[in-house]
């Protein structure tokens, strides 16, 4: 899609400043020896629907950078160090922002009577998944700097401001926040 949008850009420069020239060539062959940045400068001056397009297309830029600045800036900035762990007490299959995740957790507390997890602290979440055949999805950005996750198999696409890790970070807020919740209920 952005090769497209470029090759588009390039190629609508390119066929405006050909007809620049070949429609305003007659004006440079009357310069003859002298040669004169202002008489040029009314020229393209004149050509007002070259400059609409340039303005317009310097416009688009600017935006799509802007855009793209403060989509990146919302982000969850990334650890700085990565713990590994290898046993887990508890794994869970959640679902949030249109997919499914698979989330490894320790227990930070037990409730002595029933045995059951009061508070835990969500270690890992993989994922994003397919909703419908659980495959991971893949990532790629939209032209405009979203965050595009496709199926490779079905198709099943979203289009979110938010990366994978912030994703990740989300999920696993959320089921800590529904054990926090177990507890400040009791």
């Amino acid at each position: 899609m952005v090769a497209d949008i470029k090759n588009f850009t390039i190629g609508v420069l390119g066929s405006l400043f050909a007809t620049f020239l070949t429609t305003y060539i007659i004006h440079f062959e009357q310069f003859k020896g002298s040669f004169n940045f202002k008489e040029i400068w009314t020229i393209v001056i004149n050509y007002t629907f070259l400059i609409y397009w340039m303005a317009v297309l310097i416009l688009l830029i600017m935006a799509r950078r802007i855009i793209r600045s403060r989509i990146d800036k919302s982000q969850t900035p990334y650890p700085m160090v990565l713990s590994i762990g290898g046993f887990h007490d508890a794994e869970f299959n959640a679902e949030g922002h249109g997919f499914k995740w698979k989330a490894y957790a320790d227990v930070k507390q037990w409730d002595r009577s029933t045995n059951e997890p009061l508070d835990i602290h969500v270690d890992r979440v993989k994922g994003p998944y397919c909703t419908n055949d659980f495959r991971e999805m893949k990532v790629s950005r939209t032209y405009w700097g979203r965050y595009k996750y496709k199926c490779p198999k079905c198709g099943y696409k979203r289009i979110l401001l938010k990366n994978a890790w912030t994703l990740k970070s989300d999920i696993g807020d959320e089921i800590e926040a529904g054990y926090r919740d177990k507890v400040n209920a009791r």
